[in-house]
């Protein structure tokens, strides 16, 4: 094991760190958190460098370079290219032979044969079993351990679904309705999946059934059990794992979601599913407010309930806003600021509103300064759409900023208003208009 003693000795820190901040259920997922470089620990100098990577239509596949030796005591190398199944991955696995050093490229691929397969299970991040049937004379078949020496840099994995999502892709949350699968059931309930960069949640949640014990079922996966009490209930997971949620190592997206008892299914999600893909810079939903995909209202074209426009009187199509945009060129950004004005109540307060559009997003936030600590309502056209909590930073006064976005992102809400040529106020709590700005239309 001298050159992999000698890698993993390089690369203490990362592999303490992450053994250190692991948290895990029963299950895992493989991950991009995966990728990697897994040592054999039981064999010398031997190993495996894995990759998992996205395709053009967005499912994801693993390749593995094995790098072993030959009876000759020279080295070789074997390519698995597999499927992901839940912790495990299923290699074919292939071999290259009668090939030169720095030979010239030859058309074709005739120097590759397949040989066998191989499966990488994961116990956790960081260790894991190889399995490997061959018709190769020399590896033939057999199973050794593997451990973690590298990871990629700022990438930590969790074995949820949470590693999958980049900081450059944008999801937000979904709410799908669980009926009533037979005629004997009077209950109800709901499935919610929330993703961000960096974390997601989903969560069900029951009401109106019989006490009892109940099974999820995802596709045809049982994920758990949940008792229902005084006809309440429900399971929830997170990616990262937190305090009494198990950890979220499945995709619910795309599958159907039922709730079952002893005798079958008694809610069920029936056609609503949690759409399938991340929405990021590849799909439809990268593209909500490109004017080159035509002019929809981007994300609200599918809000349903409009949220807080309901208030803003025949908002539906935007009807009487002028010639205000919708949407903007590729590469192009649309961006208002305002400066807001004091009304006096307290003394010396600021604030400033901001307003953006890209082919990809809207977004609008508020800041404030130079207040007294605590919570400010925030108004556009006479509706309250947040609250500002300002607080007492280390280094300056006090600071306080709401962000509003869509798609949504982590940290900040849901953007389903516009705040264009509508009067936007800051209240004191109790009432009474601390900053005010009729904010511009361009």
């Amino acid at each position: 094991m001298k050159y992999y003693r000698w890698l993993r000795g390089s690369l203490t820190g990362v592999l303490l760190m992450a053994l250190t901040m692991n948290v895990f259920s029963a299950q895992l997922m493989v991950t991009r958190a995966f990728t990697g470089v897994w040592e054999q620990v039981n064999h010398e100098s031997q190993g495996l460098d894995l990759q998992v990577i996205a395709q053009a239509d967005g499912s994801n596949v693993a390749v593995a370079y094995w790098y072993t030796y030959g009876n000759d005591r020279k080295s070789a190398w074997y390519l698995g290219v597999g499927h992901i199944v839940d912790d495990k991955v299923d290699f074919e696995l292939y071999h290259s032979k009668d090939v030169g050093f720095m030979q010239n490229g030859m058309p074709g691929d005739d120097s590759v044969t397949p040989i066998g397969t191989m499966t990488m299970s994961f116990h956790d991040c960081n260790s894991g079993t190889v399995t490997f049937n061959t018709s190769h004379d020399e590896v033939g078949q057999g199973s050794f351990e593997i451990g973690r020496i590298s990871n990629v840099m700022n990438m930590h994995c969790t074995g949820g679904i949470s590693d999958n999502m980049g900081g450059m892709s944008m999801y937000g949350q979904r709410r799908i309705d669980l009926l009533p699968a037979r005629s004997d059931i009077n209950g109800s309930g709901h499935a919610r999946f929330e993703a961000y960069a960096g974390r997601g949640v989903f969560e069900v949640k029951t009401e109106g059934l019989p006490d009892g014990t109940y099974h999820l079922y995802v596709g045809e996966e049982d994920r758990g059990m949940f008792d229902v009490v005084g006809g309440i209930g429900g399971l929830e997971f997170a990616s990262p794992a937190e305090t009494n949620k198990p950890l979220l190592a499945f995709d619910p997206r795309g599958l159907q979601i039922r709730i079952h008892d002893e005798a079958g299914a008694v809610l069920s999600s029936f056609e609503g599913v949690f759409e399938e893909g991340n929405y990021g810079h590849h799909g439809d939903y990268g593209h909500m407010y490109d004017c080159s995909y035509g002019n929809q209202m981007g994300g609200w074209g599918w809000m349903g309930g409009m949220g807080h426009m309901s208030g803003m009187g025949g908002m539906g199509h935007m009807g009487g806003w002028g010639n205000m945009d919708y949407c903007v060129q590729e590469g192009d950004v649309i961006e208002i600021n305002a400066n807001m004005t004091s009304t006096g109540q307290i003394n010396g307060a600021r604030g400033v509103a901001e307003w953006d559009m890209a082919t990809n997003h809207m977004g609008f936030s508020v800041e404030i300064d130079n207040v007294p600590s605590g919570s400010y309502p925030l108004m556009v056209d006479g509706i309250e759409v947040g609250i500002i909590e300002a607080y007492q930073m280390m280094h300056s006064g006090v600071y306080g900023r709401i962000m509003f976005r869509d798609p949504q992102t982590y940290g900040g809400y849901y953007l389903d208003f516009d705040p264009r040529g509508q009067t936007v106020e800051v209240m004191q709590q109790g009432g009474g208009v601390i900053l005010t700005v009729d904010f511009p239309t361009e």
